[in-house]
């Protein structure tokens, strides 16, 4: 049986939230930025997750060096 969803994209929109969660730890201020543009739909799935990647991948590397 096919399923009419990515299940890529699936398991990507489900992770976002605690992506979000994860960078408020890190960098406050830019997790309620992509809160937003997430409540507001305004960038793709795929993009907003890389991002938020990138996001705690740099905020972490940060927070190491201080």
């Amino acid at each position: 049986m096919t399923l009419p969803i990515d299940l890529d994209l699936l398991e990507k929109r489900i992770a976002i939230p605690a992506l979000l969660a994860e960078l408020s730890y890190l960098n406050e201020q830019r997790s309620v930025e992509l809160v937003r543009v997430w409540g507001e739909k305004t960038m793709p799935i795929t993009s907003l997750y890389d991002l938020l990647l990138k996001e705690i991948q740099v905020s972490s590397c940060q927070q190491q060096a201080n």
